[in-house]
């Protein structure tokens, strides 16, 4: 009898996972006129999805891209140990995927300000004439909930045979958390595993991550009978 090594893929969220915090709510916070409040609480409720939601907010947002460039590289950053935990994976041969449910325009302005070199599905968002235009090309044909439907990637993933890693901290990570097979949460995700019983490996950050995958996580994972 022999051991060998499954396929293996990391799912990753990006807003407050791999940033030092949710870009897009900061965005809202900061730029968004009266009445995004009321939005955001019908979002919190299950009242509406976030791609409903987010379509309503920006209608109410003002911000030239200047000032929204400039608001993004000077208060957010990439978790300083995220770039060694690429590393591990790569020297591992596991791919790595992003899925936010956050927008391009500021996941390329920071993983280029941070070279970051991974792929990424998101929500995409264009600033015209100091007004938010957002489109959804991932979303679920199924289901209105969230702009990146999450749960349709990992679904393909797990049918093209790899084992699932999936990191989070949001509303948008639920779903693929009754999916994966190994799950790092923090947040509404990782109380929603509690609620759920779903195991989870609790994180505050990536070397969180690190120190618990090189204890074992993957050989754990990984090792079946040939």
């Amino acid at each position: 009898m022999t051991m060998r090594l499954s396929n293996v893929e990391v799912l990753c969220d990006f807003d407050g996972t791999i940033t030092n915090d949710d870009i897009g709510f900061n965005i809202i916070k900061t730029f968004a006129g009266q009445g995004w409040h009321e939005i955001e609480d019908a979002y919190q409720r299950g009242e509406k999805g976030s791609r409903e939601a987010l379509a309503e907010i920006f209608a109410l947002t003002t911000v030239s891209e200047e000032t929204l460039r400039r608001f993004i590289e000077e208060n957010f950053f990439v978790d300083p140990s995220f770039p060694a935990f690429l590393t591990l994976c790569r020297r591992e041969k596991i791919a790595v995927t992003v899925l936010s449910d956050g927008f391009d325009f500021y996941i390329d302005l920071i993983f280029n300000k941070f070279k970051v070199d991974v792929p990424y599905y998101a929500n995409r968002l264009k600033v015209v004439d100091c007004s938010l235009h957002a489109n959804f090309p991932h979303a679920s044909s199924q289901c209105g909930s969230c702009g990146t439907c999450k749960l349709d990637y990992a679904k393909q993933v797990k049918k093209n045979g790899a084992q699932i890693i999936y990191i989070g901290d949001g509303y948008s990570d639920r779903c693929v958390s009754g999916v994966a097979d190994v799950v790092f949460a923090k947040g509404i995700l990782a109380k929603y595993c509690q609620q759920q019983g779903t195991p989870f490996h609790p994180f505050e950050n990536f070397n969180d991550i690190l120190k618990t995958w090189r204890n074992g996580l993957l050989q754990k994972l990984n090792s079946v009978e040939e």
